[in-house]
């Protein structure tokens, strides 16, 4: 055994890297790297959690439910992995469908239903109504009971697969704003996962009044602290450069209604994480790419899936961001996969755990990363993992 360490020891070191693959484990090893791996009945073999990547889309014509809180639905779904399956309801800002479709196809590769929904074109809505965001957390929340009705569609392909007790909501820009609405209104949602979010509330009590200047019409929209009193995870995106880029200096109209206003009036005892991405705009977090991509993904392993070996992947800042920061404490006193106690989690926590292995675990604690009392081959695979 210690020269097959070693051995695998010195290939890290000459060839750079290690991977370890779930289809190479037999059936009781990828239900103990059950946070990575997952067992496919319909195979017989281990794959990677989430499944290969396929997924099939239904359609209205296909058979889903229509509905007048939202403009059109399509609804994607895991081909692989092991149901029930889990649910995240997207919509996008007005006229970018596209980029909302990205993201849901990127969730339900990972082995989570996915259905992107249209929102109403808001020139034709009355301006004192709250069209822009409550409609649009109303049309959230019907989607949400469209996926539960395919649990029961004997003719759907999700047909008793759907986890009906798990749904989270995101969306881009306004929509984003109809995400959060939508977590305030329904607590029982897992998790929010805010796009580049704007949002503001129709509150003729306490916000000030906003003149239309072409219409002459005044609405009471503003954004206050009182208004994100809720208990929901929330997982915020923004640009370093989006407040610039979308408020001109002479109008303070939409001034408090960005993402870092909004992270900063969701209560602390809230899970919340702030995640600026380094010169970026407001379209930071339009399509699912790199660390933006990776940490929504991990939200939803951590809050919807319930998988608590994500949780330091949450708080450790990725190195692409302005700024990040967050509530969550993952009830640790340092980085899980920090193992020379640095204050990062990189390939010199990877030398340094193989010198250890081979010199007889001379680590203590923080080598076991995998908490199983051993310092051992099994930490090397699971900090390889993480750092791939």
């Amino acid at each position: 055994m210690l020269f097959f360490i070693k051995l695998i020891a010195f290939l890290f070191l000459f060839l750079g890297s290690i991977h370890a693959d779930c289809s190479d484990l037999g059936y009781d090893d990828c239900l103990y790297w059950s946070g990575f791996c997952e067992w496919n009945e319909s195979t017989n073999a281990c794959q990677d959690a989430g499944g290969s990547g396929n997924y099939g889309v239904l359609t209205e014509a296909d058979g889903i439910s229509t509905s007048t809180l939202y403009n059109g639905g399509i609804l994607y779904y895991p081909m692989d992995g092991t149901p029930p399956f889990e649910s995240i309801i997207l919509m996008p800002a007005f006229g970018e469908a596209d980029f909302i479709s990205g993201w849901a196809q990127f969730y339900a590769s990972n082995g989570y239903i996915a259905m992107a929904i249209g929102n109403f074109d808001r020139s034709s809505r009355d301006w004192n109504t709250e069209w822009d965001y409550m409609d649009r957390a109303l049309g959230m929340l019907d989607a949400i009971e469209t996926v539960k009705a395919e649990n029961t569609r004997e003719d759907s392909p999700l047909f008793g697969n759907v986890d009906t007790t798990s749904f989270s909501v995101s969306g881009h820009s306004t929509s984003g704003g109809g995400a959060h609405t939508a977590a305030i209104l329904d607590p029982s949602i897992k998790a929010a996962i805010l796009l580049n979010s704007a949002m503001a509330v129709l509150d003729s009590v306490n916000c000030p009044g906003i003149i239309n200047e072409s219409t002459g019409d005044t609405a009471y929209y503003c954004l206050l602290e009182q208004h994100l009193d809720h208990e929901v995870p929330t997982l915020v995106f923004a640009g370093e450069y989006e407040y610039e880029e979308m408020v001109t200096p002479d109008d303070s109209t939409y001034d408090g209604m960005w993402a870092l206003v909004q992270y900063d009036y969701i209560p602390e005892a809230t899970d919340k994480l702030y995640f600026e991405s380094a010169n970026q705009g407001h379209s930071s977090a339009q399509i699912p790419y790199g660390d933006v991509a990776d940490h929504a993904l991990f939200w939803l392993k951590y809050y919807s899936s319930n998988l608590d070996n994500y949780c330091d992947s949450l708080i450790l800042d990725p190195g692409s961001t302005s700024q990040f920061f967050t509530t969550i404490d993952c009830n640790t006193s340092t980085l899980v996969f920090d193992v020379n106690d640095d204050g990062l989690v990189d390939d010199t926590d990877l030398n340094y755990l193989i010198i250890s292995i081979i010199n007889a675990n001379t680590l203590d604690i923080l080598g076991d990363v995998n908490f199983d009392q051993n310092i051992d081959i099994f930490d090397l695979l699971t900090l390889s993992d993480y750092l791939n």
